[in-house]
């Protein structure tokens, strides 16, 4: 079992998986922390109804998450052996700027109002 996670924009008609991922990580366990943490907070949902569900992020969120990533203080993942959580600093460490270019990204595209979404499969 593995974690694989997208970041995307779609049109209104699109369903999921008509989507082609702009951006993809692999068992980075500290984004999905992120991610999950902001998905309980907005929706009242559990983590795990997440997955294979997705989330629409906003500026504050790309913003905070970009703040965490330059300081290196995303959050630890306390997730099972498939999130890769034993390997979680290296992972951050490897995708650090992959999330920056990640953000760089969002930001634009929701500067021309089109929506960013981020969505994970277990």
């Amino acid at each position: 079992m593995g974690l694989d996670q997208y970041a995307y924009t779609r049109l209104p008609h699109q369903s999921l998986s008509e989507v082609q991922p702009k951006f993809v990580w692999r068992k980075h366990a500290k984004l999905q922390e992120f991610m999950e943490r902001l998905y309980e907070a907005r929706t009242g949902e559990p983590a795990g109804t997440l997955n294979c569900g997705e989330l629409e992020l906003q500026a504050e969120d790309i913003a905070t998450l970009q703040a965490m990533v330059e300081r290196s203080e995303l959050p630890e993942s306390p997730a099972g052996f498939f999130y890769g959580h034993q390997y979680q600093d290296e992972s951050a460490t490897e995708y650090r700027e992959r999330d920056l270019e990640f953000c760089q990204w969002a930001r634009a595209v929701l500067q021309t109002r089109q929506k960013v979404f981020y969505s994970c499969w277990w």
